[in-house]
């Protein structure tokens, strides 16, 4: 009961056109602005990491130059890069070899390498000629013979400056100590600058400089955000140089990465989208090239947190969604109430009509549709008296014209049986012309009379068409008038419908013959197209029709407009074969200055797909 009821599904509609509105203007501000805050922070981490990367680039620059530092005194005597050369040795000690009297220059070189930069931790100075390792902490200097001490090699394969990627701080193979100092607790990078012995590829001496990582922790979360973002700094084998977490836990420290993201770092820069088990989000990169250092800065940033503010947005969407929603509820409901309790005031009125109570009325409760609703009922129930009457005198009317139409059919018959006996007459007195004309005209009133079929054999409507031809021979003359039939025996069953050829014949008398009839033709011919579709075509030797005519003609049957009494018979023909047969049903008027034709394209069931 109430769910079919108007009240129920005014209630729904009201609801939905409240829903669906808002809940589609959720779904897609929720995917615009999660579109819109992708390419926002696509287009910020760019520049992010652009940045991040020139400044890793500039700083590892200025690690490559205080390398080359030792380098400024190779024309001075007494300079760091002297003290190490020696090119006179008249005491034989191998070149390449600290003398004592050049050590304290040693000492102060370094010392003035390590307060260069504040975040030296460790100097380290290994000497290859007399292998012997020279270390700075804290300005506590160390020497001593290092005999199992082999300087790293470049991951490139060359021989040139690289810095090793973060590692726990070591002793390079020294045994000396320092006090209150104990290693391994110190997270750093290394520095590596082989010194050569100019102009040639020789190396003297190796330089190691480790340096604690506050200003790469500073430059990196210049491009990130701690907790919901990673970062990484990587070189060109996939080790690390940084990763979140530097300060307090360094799990990180010495590995390599082997998530498969790595593969896909190939351009100088990107951003993809990625997903395993252990990320699922957009990786962005860009490449860092120097000469100490070559690899890539790389930022994840998980779906969560690129879609947060979006998905910010969409709650509060949803939440004044949900407050209109119940608005639009309570507002659904008073509605409902108040546009339908006229209507089951009208509901109770009906009832009491429909069990006989035609004195029932009931008030008009509004001057809006409703009230005109009401007043229209109450004058109906005021009139079903006089239109019960009227109904019974129009059942007598019409059980009277059903007996005029009987009697109607009667005379018809009646002619035709007088014309059967005139033509029976006819033959007592040896007059067969006679005959045959009485019998023509009565076959066609006979076949006119049938009304009980629509549809007839092609048979039976050229049989009418030659009746109806006999007539107007005797009326033109047999010299005058002559028509020649072409019918397949294969279509002469086909069904037709009725009347549909005679109409066209005596267009041809009306307007093909109009100014008198001498040596005329009619052509008749049915068949089979390739189609497999009747074919008639009805075709005459009158005066033809002009272009003009043809033309609006055409027309008419076109548009099926209102035309003459030529183009009536003709659309006439056409609605009846559309009708009963076919849709494709075609009618074609051809014609010119002597003579038309009328061609009847009909599909059959078999090739109409009926």
């Amino acid at each position: 009961m109430f769910k079919h009821s108007i009240r129920t599904r005014l209630m729904a509609l009201v609801l939905l056109a409240a829903v669906i509105p808002a809940g589609v203007s959720v779904i897609f501000s929720y995917l615009y602005t999660k579109q819109s805050f992708t390419e926002q922070a696509l287009n910020q981490n760019r520049k992010l990491l652009t940045l991040g990367a020139a400044n890793l680039s500039s700083y590892f620059q200025k690690i490559n130059q205080l390398g080359l530092s030792i380098y400024s005194g190779i024309n001075i005597q007494n300079s760091f890069y002297t003290s190490i050369l020696t090119t006179k040795n008249p005491n034989g000690v191998p070149e390449g070899t600290i003398q004592p009297d050049n050590r304290n220059v040693v000492l102060t070189q370094l010392y003035n390498l390590f307060l260069s930069d504040r975040n030296i931790f460790k100097i380290h100075l290994y000497v290859r000629a007399n292998s012997q390792s020279n270390m700075l902490l804290n300005g506590q200097f160390r020497r001593e013979t290092n005999l199992t001490y082999k300087a790293p090699a470049n991951p490139n394969g060359t021989n040139r400056p690289f810095i090793e990627v973060t590692h726990m701080d070591q002793q390079f193979g020294m045994r000396s100590g320092f006090p209150n100092f104990k290693p391994g607790q110190m997270p750093v990078f290394t520095a590596h600058v082989p010194i050569y012995k100019t102009p040639s590829d020789e190396v003297l001496a190796d330089l190691s400089i480790d340096f604690k990582l506050a200003d790469i922790e500073e430059i990196a979360r210049s491009m990130f955000s701690p907790g919901t973002e990673t970062l990484y700094v990587i070189n060109e084998q996939g080790q690390i140089l940084y990763a979140p977490g530097s300060a307090a836990g360094n799990e990180w420290i010495g590995r390599t990465v082997g998530a498969g993201w790595v593969k896909e770092l190939k351009s100088d820069s990107g951003n993809f989208s990625w997903s395993d088990k252990n990320f699922n989000g957009i990786v962005m990169y860009k490449k860092v090239d120097s000469t100490l250092f070559r690899g890539s800065v790389v930022k994840l940033t998980p779906y969560e947190t690129l879609y947060s503010d979006a998905r910010t947005i969409s709650r509060i969407n949803t939440g004044i969604g949900v407050l209109f929603l119940i608005i639009s509820g309570i507002a659904a409901v008073l509605i409902s109430i108040g546009f339908t309790r006229p209507i089951k005031k009208l509901i109770s009125y009906t009832q009491r009509v429909q069990i006989g109570q035609l004195d029932a009325s009931v008030d008009s409760i509004s001057e809006d549709e409703f009230g005109l609703l009401t007043r229209k009922i109450t004058e109906m129930t005021r009139t079903i008296n006089d239109l019960i009457l009227q109904e019974y005198r129009l059942e007598i009317a019409n059980k009277t014209n059903q007996l005029k139409v009987l009697q109607a059919q009667v005379n018809p018959h009646f002619l035709y049986n007088a014309l059967q006996s005139i033509a029976s007459l006819s033959l007592r007195y040896n007059a067969p012309k006679i005959y045959d004309l009485i019998y023509s005209l009565g076959s066609m009133m006979r076949y006119s009379m049938t009304t009980n079929e629509g549809q007839v054999t092609l048979q039976d409507e050229i049989e009418h068409v030659e009746n109806y031809f006999i007539l107007q021979q005797e009326r033109f003359g047999e010299e005058n008038l002559r028509m020649e039939t072409d019918i397949e025996d294969r279509v002469r069953v086909l069904p037709v419908p009725k009347m549909i050829l005679q109409p066209l014949v005596e267009n041809i008398f009306k307007h093909g013959f109009r100014s008198g009839i001498k040596n005329g033709m009619i052509w008749l011919k049915a068949g089979l197209d390739d189609e497999n579709q009747l074919a008639i075509t009805i075709r005459d030797n009158g005066q033809g029709i002009s272009e003009s005519r043809l033309e609006e003609v055409r027309k008419g049957l076109e548009r099926n407009e209102p035309g003459d009494e030529e183009g009536i018979g003709l659309r006439n023909v056409l609605s009846r074969l559309r009708l009963q047969i076919s849709e494709d049903a075609r009618l074609f008027l051809m014609g010119g200055q002597e003579g038309a034709e009328v061609i009847l394209i009909i599909p059959m069931p078999e090739s109409s797909g009926r």
